[in-house]
């Protein structure tokens, strides 16, 4: 069957990310309930939740900048491995102290090392990749991941109520067993002089060879990167509702104790759907160009999140409208990062993926707090209806910016005039020249 032999004769080590991918995913425990566990356990107000959420998402920024430097500057293993231990003795500490308000700054370290560690990996999947086949290698690692999500937020809130520390702890055991599957399955990625130079030989791949230039004069000489970034920001915004709104409105429908366990069911099916439909809508979508890719994926977040205003106390509608924005996860999800690798050069790779995270991740840092405080004064069904609108908003210039590319670009999508080949082209000659 094609859809499954998509799969087949990719790079040994991405089946070992595949795996280490899929047990980490399962221990992600303690993000999704956080809002709960911020206004049960230590009595924080919506307000305050928005605010914290916003803290979470803005140590990103220094975090991925850090990740994404030390990353193009040393061995990316031990890197990627030396940053996930250190936020695992932030969650057991956190573990031990979930009852003290301290609890929230060994969350924030948690996350902090965890967000190192993102862009590291994303650069060492780069590696691994090539543009023939990273649609399908991003897209597995990504339906991976899926799988765990579809467990682990289940088993966690059978935990929350009665066994609250071990949302923590648990984090940290899956974490391991996920770090020494990494150690002994996959070898280090850091590209070598000769893979340097066989991309710089290959024209196929010229948006990918090195570059000498600074960071920020890249980003510069390729606009297409930022703004695709940025509109993926909103998607961002609207996606972190999920963590936010959704489990405000189940605990109002549904009460505390059954909220929580519905709450989860939520994303565990949101995991098995990402795990059903990732190889389907990867087959179906991969002819499209990856613009045209988010488009789809917007328009399918405006319809998923538009119509839980309408949901009520109706538990049928919250689970059917998992498979609508699901669909939308996952075609953005295996574009992005196909996107940005086709684009980043090798030599700025880990720190091209940081920035484009820290310009997305901002959607996710400043969604809470909006949110929050739009909700003062508005209520969740009123709320919902906005972040759809947002969303066909942002997929509405993504569909302008693939047509003006395939006006541009020979009828298909490639990058404006100012691309990284062009820079390319321009350094050699100033090489030539010197």
């Amino acid at each position: 069957m094609q859809i499954i032999a998509q799969y087949r004769g990719l790079p040994r080590q991405i089946y070992f990310l595949f795996m280490a991918r899929m047990i980490n995913a399962m221990g992600m425990f303690v993000y999704p309930y956080i809002t709960l566990f911020l206004t049960t356990r230590l009595g924080y107000d919506d307000a305050e939740v928005g605010m914290y959420l916003f803290w979470v998402s803005v140590c990103y920024v220094p975090a991925a900048l850090a990740g994404g430097k030390l990353a193009d500057m040393f061995k990316r293993k031990g890197l990627y491995i030396g940053s996930l231990l250190l936020a695992d003795v932030a969650f057991v500490i956190a573990g031990f102290n979930c009852d003290s308000i301290n609890v929230v700054w060994y969350m924030l370290a948690g996350f902090f090392f965890l967000n190192v560690g993102m862009p590291v990996l994303s650069a060492m999947m780069m590696d691994l990749t090539m543009p023939s086949n990273r649609q399908e290698s991003y897209s597995l690692i990504y339906l991976g991941a899926n799988l765990g999500v579809a467990f682990g937020p289940l088993i966690a809130g059978f935990l929350f109520v009665n066994y609250t520390e071990w949302i923590f702890f648990g984090q940290a055991i899956f974490s391991v067993l996920a770090l020494l599957l990494i150690g002994f399955g996959v070898a280090d990625t850091t590209p070598g002089k000769q893979q340097i130079e066989a991309i710089a030989r290959d024209a196929s791949r010229a948006a990918e060879a090195a570059s000498s230039r600074s960071l920020l004069g890249v980003m510069i000489r390729t606009p297409i990167v930022p703004l695709f970034a940025t509109l993926a920001a909103a998607y961002a915004f609207s996606y972190a509702q999920i963590s936010y709104i959704m489990p405000l409105q189940m605990e109002d429908a549904f009460g505390l104790d059954f909220g929580a366990q519905s709450y989860g069911v939520i994303w565990s099916l949101n995991g098995l759907f990402v795990f059903i439909g990732t190889p389907i809508l990867v087959f179906l979508s991969k002819k499209y160009g990856p613009l045209f890719n988010m488009f789809l994926a917007g328009s399918l977040y405006a319809l998923g999140f538009y119509f839980y205003s309408m949901a009520d106390s109706l538990l049928i509608v919250y689970y059917v409208l998992v498979a609508v924005w699901s669909a939308g996860e996952v075609i953005a999800a295996t574009n992005t990062g196909v996107f940005i690798a086709n684009h980043a050069p090798v030599s700025h790779r880990a720190r091209f993926q940081s920035i484009c995270e820290i310009i997305n991740g901002s959607g996710r840092a400043i969604g809470p707090v909006v949110i929050g405080e739009y909700l003062i004064g508005h209520t969740i069904p009123q709320t919902w209806r906005l972040i759809g609108v947002l969303c066909i908003m942002a997929a509405l210039c993504y569909l302008l910016l693939h047509r003006y590319l395939l006006s541009h670009g020979g009828g298909r999508e490639t990058q404006p005039v100012n691309s990284a080949k062009s820079i390319a082209e321009q350094e050699a000659r100033a090489a030539g020249g010197r």
